[in-house]
């Protein structure tokens, strides 16, 4: 059975997040995000759904903020200024009695308070077979109002796979960012089918050259019906 961290325990995650933090810089990372969302440590400590706790870090939402804030700034204290940084979160749990909107509002505030750069508007994942409804650009709204309520940089998530749709959500000022990660792993060429779609100019290795729009005719048949079902 899992046992509440202690202030020892606390203290040793803590600066765990910083070490890792430290590591990063000296590899020379562009970008450090701190994962607070989808159930993980950090999250548990955030949504009343998870936090148990009876102490100073649990009950209260200031109390469920307090041990996230701490890692925070922990790693805040140890990036470079001139390297972004930001945290993930959940924009709110979708779940009776979990994390809302306005909480998620009151730990971006923190966060930009101690200096963080943007924050990435995510949701889900924090119980088991979790389901709510979800479609392309779900989480946009949300990701909008912190931007505007609070004037940090935000990056959107939620079923945004399709290049006019991430070009859209930051041209529309919904979003300063969009992540991407399973559209990846679909098409490890994203970027590159991403800038043909938009019309912008993208070098592509010498190795690759061949296969550029401008030297390969059938990239103009992505995504055509198969020449066996098109004569069916």
């Amino acid at each position: 059975m899992p046992e509440a961290l202690d202030r020892a325990g606390l203290a040793r995650v803590r600066d765990a997040f910083a070490d890792a933090a430290r590591r990063a810089a000296r590899l020379g990372i562009d970008v450090v995000e701190v994962h607070a969302a989808h159930g993980y440590l950090l999250h548990s400590f955030l949504s009343p759904i998870t936090n148990r706790r009876d102490d100073a870090y649990g009950g209260s939402l200031g109390n469920r903020l307090r041990f996230p804030l701490e890692v925070a700034a922990a790693v805040r204290d140890v990036w470079p200024a001139q390297r972004a940084l930001g945290a993930r979160v959940n924009s709110r749990d979708f779940i009776e009695g979990g994390g809302t909107l306005d909480d998620t509002l009151a730990f971006a505030e923190g966060l930009k308070a101690l200096g963080y750069d943007y924050v990435c508007l995510s949701s889900g994942s924090l119980v088991g077979g979790q389901r709510f409804a979800s479609h392309p650009g779900y989480l946009l709204p949300d990701a909008a109002r912190v931007r505007a309520e609070l004037g940090i940089a935000t990056q959107a998530v939620g079923l945004i796979v399709d290049a006019q749709a991430a070009e859209d959500a930051v041209a529309s000022g919904q979003t300063d960012l969009v992540a991407m990660a399973r559209a990846f792993l679909d098409d490890p060429r994203w970027v590159w089918h991403a800038a043909e779609r938009l019309g912008a100019p993208i070098e592509y290795p010498a190795q690759y050259g061949p296969a550029h729009p401008s030297r390969w005719a059938a990239a103009t048949l992505r995504g055509q019906p198969s020449p066996a079902k098109a004569g069916a």
